[in-house]
């Protein structure tokens, strides 16, 4: 099987995917959320893709389904809980389930080695957490290259912390926040402009790193739905509230001088976030950019808004 995936809703515990990070070919939709269209078009057009499965978690990820519903493919939809308590977690070890059971029953499978791969998955986050610990001394670029490229191959290949560029570059301290960032030549332009990226609570880095590792004993399915709903929140849980206290403890411990927000256009958890962090951090005389990208390619107004934003910092 070689199924896409979106979204750090899916369980990696329960089988390898290979993650959507960005994509060259031709676009199904307009006018239309950039992240969530450019995943629909590449699973109806990669004939090396046969599923896919994506999250429920807002109105962009809602619709996929009915896209994709006539490609043949393997097609599965994880609902998730706008909370974080028990009954959350109750909730979604109950959906993570019937994604193993889905998943079973199209290849004809027996999935038996979940035990193996949450310690193959601890040991990955661990790689990923020391190396954003040392976010000050790496070349940020190479980091989220090479996290994207792992995420892409088999668990048991992925070696996250390996030959990474040590660098000692200075400059004004920025924290990156948003949806994922699909389009990371953006963490070189910003990097190539004199800002210098000491933070960030992107999907695949600062808040992957802010899991806690699955426990391997009792209620595997409750494990699992406890390690990703015990992260740091998504905007499409709401509380708002909580993501900015969290956001803005980091920034206050990395002195970040300034917040990047990159989101994909026609996003409205992230758009309505954008309006908290703005009034909170302008608040306290930190300036925030928010760049809006059209679809996973889109890097075209960037370069002039960063050059911008580093000479007002």
């Amino acid at each position: 099987m070689n199924i896409l995936s979106m979204s750090g809703f899916v369980p990696e515990q329960i089988c390898d995917t290979v993650r959507f990070t960005q994509y060259f070919g031709q676009r199904n939709i307009a006018s239309y959320c950039g992240y969530a269209s450019d995943f629909i078009s590449q699973v109806m057009g990669d004939q090396n893709i046969d599923g896919a499965v994506y999250p429920k978690s807002c109105d962009s990820s809602r619709i996929i389904g009915s896209y994709l519903e006539m490609c043949g493919k393997f097609l599965h939809q994880i609902n998730v809980p706008a909370g974080t308590d028990h009954a959350a977690v109750m909730f979604f070890a109950e959906e993570i389930r019937r994604y193993q059971q889905q998943i079973e029953k199209h290849y004809h499978t027996a999935i038996n080695n979940i035990g193996e791969r949450i310690a193959l998955l601890n040991r990955r986050n661990r790689e990923i957490c020391e190396m954003y610990d040392d976010l000050d001394t790496l070349d940020y670029y190479a980091y989220i290259e090479n996290i994207h490229k792992n995420l892409q191959r088999p668990l048991c290949e992925q070696t996250v912390g390996d030959r990474l560029r040590q660098v000692h570059r200075t400059g004004k301290r920025v924290f990156v926040t948003g949806s994922f960032l699909s389009g990371i030549e953006i963490a070189r332009i910003i990097e190539d402009r004199g800002l210098k990226i000491v933070g960030d609570d992107l999907p695949e880095s600062g808040r992957l790193c802010s899991f806690p590792e699955t426990k391997d004993t009792g209620d595997v399915y409750l494990n699992i739905s406890a390690n990703i709903m015990g992260r740091r929140l998504s905007p499409t849980q709401d509380h708002f509230n909580r993501i900015l206290e969290a956001d803005l403890a980091e920034i206050k411990r990395k002195e970040a001088k300034g917040v990047i927000m990159v989101i994909q256009k026609y996003c409205e958890p992230y758009e309505y976030l954008y309006s908290i962090y703005k009034a909170y951090l302008e608040a306290q005389d930190i300036p925030v950019l928010k760049i809006s990208l059209l679809h996973s390619e889109d890097t075209q107004k960037a370069e002039l808004q960063i050059e911008a934003f580093a000479d007002i910092i």
